[in-house]
């Protein structure tokens, strides 16, 4: 049978693909862009009645399905590794909250470990947006190669399924990103826009924080960065900053990347490993940054096992390793996930970086932290960490951080060494009560004001 052969007996609605879906199955979407529509979804979860003990996994869900959705807790169980979108941030403040830690690099072995341990005979469901299939019959995962392929695999060794909705707007990119027809259980075909993020505005305290980032950067770095308005104000400012033959790799492609090269900011000609490639786990932005990816051999979407893996990181010289955190305290404890005991994120692969870069030569974690909440009440420089509040990254490994006052070099600093540094970056308004809880702590002893 030829792929085309293939192709149609296995093209169905999603009606006909949910009843794929049996009892005791465990069913992974991809995050971002990689996720199936309302339409693929919301078929299952219609199922509620003839289906029981079904676990849903997924991260940064921008659709809100049907299946998140009280009345369908009964059914389907759900789990999480990354909580960062009000779809998942509703979960995470309701009793349903199913958060699982783990770092980018090893989502797939705590998903591993976590099905065996839970629900071993489970079959694995991947469902996923894929582009239509080429003139070979291989589909591509286009934006989004985050756990893609891990995913393929278990839903293959467990005797699942594998669901792809073929959407013609999901662009075909390089990488490990083609999967042929015959590895699929269904085809759904539906077509819609690629989810666009809209760009956070930066104001006064970002646009100095990343000027401050921009100051630690030299020719020739290998750059990793992160998602929000600060990242996205460093991107534009690269632009602007004369800096050349800079490498990129990774986990998310960064904004504005279409202007980094094509001014000769970043070429990746110096890269020890992928020279001249760009290398990413997905893509989420706008349609520059989509049009940029789409077919370019320049840049290159592997899943997170390799483009987190902290020896993949390390083994590039000079990387440096761009994050957002919400809270630091005196002795470099970053938090980028929890406000609290509230989850709003994940892990991600910031810790993954962080290590990556301290163990690569030349290499730097650049952690971004506004002085205090957006109210200006609360100082986001801490003398203990908020109870309940969950660490990203331990002190060891901190690096940089980053405030609109100024860098807190915390590398090869004692515990008063770092106290002191981050207590000049904080805000004015709490450096006195700052300096009087470190010497509570016995960190301080010497006045330093």
């Amino acid at each position: 049978m030829n792929w085309k052969d293939i192709y149609k007996e296995k093209t169905m609605t999603p009606q006909q693909a949910a009843q794929l879906i049996k009892s005791g199955d465990s069913m992974y979407t991809p995050l971002g862009l990689g996720q199936p529509s309302m339409a693929v979804m919301d078929a299952i979860a219609d199922r509620k009645d003839e289906l029981e003990n079904v676990e849903y996994y997924s991260c940064l869900t921008m659709r809100p399905y049907k299946i998140f959705q009280p009345e369908y807790r009964k059914t389907f169980r759900l789990s999480s590794g990354f909580l960062g979108s009000p779809v998942l941030q509703e979960m995470a403040r309701s009793k349903y909250a199913n958060y699982y830690p783990s770092n980018g690099s090893a989502g797939i072995v705590w998903f591993n470990e976590h099905r065996l341990r839970h629900a071993p005979d489970a079959r694995v469901i991947s469902i996923q947006q894929v582009s239509p299939p080429d003139e070979h019959g291989y589909v591509n995962t286009g934006l989004d190669s985050f756990m893609s392929k891990q995913n393929f695999d278990d839903a293959i060794k467990t005797n699942g399924h594998i669901i792809a909705q073929i959407n013609p707007h999901m662009p075909r990119c390089y990488g490990e990103t083609n999967f042929h027809v015959s590895q699929f259980s269904a085809f759904i075909e539906i077509a819609e826009p690629l989810v666009e993020l809209p760009t956070p505005k930066a104001g006064d305290i970002e646009i100095a924080m990343a000027k401050n980032v921009v100051s630690l950067l030299k020719d020739r770095d290998c750059i990793q960065i992160g998602i929000g308005a600060v990242p996205m104000t460093v991107s534009k400012l690269l632009a602007e900053s004369g800096l050349r033959d800079m490498g990129i790799h990774t986990e998310m492609v960064p904004a504005g990347i279409e202007k980094l090269v094509e001014k000769g900011v970043v070429t990746g000609k110096y890269k020890k490993n992928h020279t001249g490639k760009i290398i990413a786990g997905f893509s989420m932005g706008d349609k520059e940054t989509y049009d940029f990816c789409t077919n370019n051999p320049m840049i290159e979407f592997y899943g997170t096992y390799y483009t987190n893996s902290i020896w993949t990181i390390a083994a590039e010289d000079n990387v440096k390793a761009i994050n957002g955190s919400v809270e630091v305290d005196l002795l470099g404890q970053i938090v980028s996930e929890s406000i609290g005991d509230v989850m709003i994120s994940g892990s991600g692969g910031q810790c993954d970086f962080a290590i990556g870069a301290f163990w690569s030569k030349g290499g730097r974690a650049i952690n971004l932290v506004p002085s205090t909440t957006s109210d200006g009440k609360i100082s986001r420089i801490v003398p203990y960490l908020q109870k309940g509040a969950r660490m990203t990254v331990p002190r060891n490994y901190a690096g940089y951080i980053v405030t609109e006052y100024g860098i807190a070099d915390l590398y090869g600093k004692s515990e008063p060494e770092r106290a002191e540094a981050l207590i000049k970056v904080a805000h004015p308004r709490f450096r006195e009560e700052l300096e009087k809880s470190a010497r509570e702590r016995h960190l301080l002893f010497p006045r330093i004001f």
